[in-house]
């Protein structure tokens, strides 16, 4: 049965007690949704009645609250119709929000393409020479609109809203960026093919990966990394499987050099073939601080087979040893202690070298 009201309920309604009380027996039933509280259904009108309103409104019906129930208007007629049904026009209406953002989104990406597109063309930049900027563009796009739609939904503005304007913008921004790309293009006879990176990549500091990544781009050369962040256990494990094969090259971690004691005890482990002891004992004993920067993602190690050029240019930018690590994988390692980036271009001109 729909309940009906005869004169308004909440701040500055008339309150009558019997429409109080039916206001506050349909909010009984949208609680614990939408933060949405238990009230006293005793007619009496309270500023925990008026709150609930306001939350209903704002949560539920979705406009601004004016915490006040009006007779045949919209929030009552949301209230009788009950939890279920609001439950499920408020799935619809997220369903239709995330399609909206969607199809704003491409529309924004669409924009930044085809000015790119144009552009090039109207410069007779060849297909070679833009195709590949169509994924940088379209990044570009995408993360200033996820950016701008962000920012509206925390203003509180519908979600139709914030597509429309995050889209509007963004395309705006990014028409701009392909156009300069285009001309930055031109300007440098061409285009690099874009940076790609291979391998354990996962959980590297970002600034490492982006040097390696402009270095990537700058040949038109993938890099692949044979080794980035491990946990303690895996350091550990790799530490005991290469431990032979560096004392017999003469080397050990720097650490256990200075710490004698320790050195001697997981050299005891490792002649009894016991690995689980010296985890076990790496895990007691090791400052783990001081054993690899690759605990804390500060390191990387590629390949031997990377062209020598790319190496030496990672060198201008990163730490470099030659060494076979602690996984017994030989290969060229790289890590923060001489980090620059953004790399100036002073730096790059040594790469052309």
């Amino acid at each position: 049965m729909v309940a009906k009201l005869s004169a308004s309920v909440g701040r500055k309604g008339k309150n009558l007690p019997e429409d109080v009380k039916t206001v506050q027996q349909l909010l009984n039933a949208f609680a614990g949704n939408a933060g949405i509280k238990k009230v006293k259904t005793d007619g009496t009108p309270s500023p925990v009645l008026e709150k609930m309103i306001g939350q209903f409104q704002q949560e539920v019906c979705g406009f601004k609250p004016d915490y006040r129930i009006d007779p045949g208007k919209n929030t009552i007629k949301k209230l009788n119709a009950g939890p279920a049904k609001a439950k499920a026009e408020q799935k619809a209406k997220e369903k239709q929000d995330e399609k909206t953002k969607e199809e704003a989104k491409a529309k924004a990406v669409k924009a930044a393409k085809d000015t790119l597109v144009k552009e090039a063309k109207a410069k007779s930049l060849d297909k070679g020479g833009w195709a590949a900027l169509l994924d940088e563009i379209e990044e570009y796009a995408t993360s200033l609109y996820e950016s701008y739609f962000s920012k509206g939904e925390k203003k509180g503005e519908d979600a139709q809203k914030a597509a429309k304007q995050a889209a509007e913008k963004a395309a705006k921004a990014a028409q701009k960026k392909a156009a300069e790309t285009v001309v930055k293009t031109v300007e440098t006879e061409g285009l690099r093919k874009p940076g790609r990176l291979t391998g354990k990549t996962q959980g590297v500091q970002k600034k490492i990966l982006d040097v390696l990544y402009e270095v990537s781009s700058f040949y038109g050369e993938t890099i692949h990394v044979v080794s980035g962040l491990r946990d303690k256990k895996g350091q550990a494990s790799a530490m005991y499987g290469g431990w032979n094969s560096h004392l017999k090259r003469g080397r050990i971690y720097s650490y256990l050099k200075n710490n004698e004691d320790l050195r001697l005890e997981l050299d005891g482990f490792v002649q009894a073939k016991d690995k689980k002891g010296f985890i076990e004992c790496m895990f007691k004993k090791a400052k783990w601080k001081y054993i690899s920067r690759h605990l804390s993602g500060q390191a990387v190690d590629v390949t031997t087979r990377t062209d020598p050029k790319i190496i030496k240019a990672l060198a201008t930018c990163l730490r470099y040893l030659a060494e076979r690590n602690s996984e017994g994988i030989k290969c060229h390692h790289f890590d923060n202690r001489k980090l620059i980036y953004p790399v100036p271009d002073n730096i790059k001109k040594k790469w052309k070298l």
